[in-house]
């Protein structure tokens, strides 16, 4: 019988999921403002309570959140190592939440019902191919109830890439220093990435472990497109987040659609 050849997110959210969860961990401290402005992006669409659904929640920073804003939050993530992180934080931080482990390939599987707003944020859509990323957006098209919301955040985007590229970056915390490589496959749009991590002894830096994977990276008229293939209605884009300025040329993916027509 044929091995099974994992896909890249089954080695870093499965296998390696403790190293990334450091990274995510710094995330927190944005999530409150993140969601306010998310709070604020909803209530043009007079969204201001109902079902939340987070695709690729990690460990839960934006749907305990959400949920803590009065949302019935849901969080769906491949990696059981980060929604037992994040029950454990919502247990602890006394919120009402539901997670569950999925791969969002299967999105329409793992939950049920409609919901109000799907989320989609820090680069999750570009992980496989772009037949496999119409297919996702074309389930979460059927998951949301009319005028419901699909909002994708903080995502990388071609014009964003190429404004910034460089080909070798590092990043730094208290623990970790982590150095990437990145090579930009312009006639595909992929970037294919190697990041080594290096924990911090003292003055010395210790190996700890590294990750290769590759990375569809959408022009900004591209998700529109696949949005509106779906059945969507592209409403807005912004810049940033965390200002709400409305996008440039060389913004990322802070994309709004919503749902008119039901009848899929």
């Amino acid at each position: 019988m044929k091995a099974h050849k994992k896909h890249w997110t089954e080695v870093m959210f499965i296998d390696k999921a403790r190293m990334w969860l450091h990274w995510m961990n710094i995330s927190w401290k944005q999530a409150p403002r993140t969601v306010r402005n998310i709070r604020r992006i909803l209530k043009k669409y007079n969204i201001t309570k109902g079902r939340c659904l987070e695709l690729g929640c990690g460990n839960g920073r934006i749907s305990i959140n959400m949920a803590k804003q009065g949302f019935d939050a849901t969080g769906v993530d491949i990696s059981q190592l980060y929604i037992e992180e994040a029950r454990k934080k919502a247990e602890k931080m006394g919120v009402k939440t539901c997670f569950a482990q999925g791969d969002i390939r299967k999105i329409d599987k793992i939950v049920h019902g409609k919901f109000d707003v799907v989320i989609s944020i820090w680069t999750s859509i570009g992980f496989y191919d772009r037949r496999t990323d119409e297919i996702i957006f074309k389930k979460v098209a059927r998951l949301l109830k009319k005028n419901g919301i699909f909002m994708i955040l903080n995502t990388m985007s071609r014009e964003r890439l190429l404004s910034i590229f460089c080909s070798s970056l590092y990043e730094e915390t208290d623990k970790y220093l982590k150095l990437n490589k990145i090579i930009y496959d312009k006639m595909h749009s992929i970037i294919h990435n190697k990041w080594v991590f290096y924990k911090k002894v003292n003055k010395d830096l210790l190996y700890e472990d590294e990750f290769d994977f590759d990375l569809r990276v959408y022009a900004l008229p591209e998700l529109v497109d696949m949005g509106e293939k779906a059945g969507l209605q592209f409403k807005e884009a912004y810049h940033s987040l965390l200002t709400l300025q409305p996008a440039q040329g060389d913004s990322a993916a802070n994309l709004v659609f919503q749902m008119i027509n039901t009848q899929q």
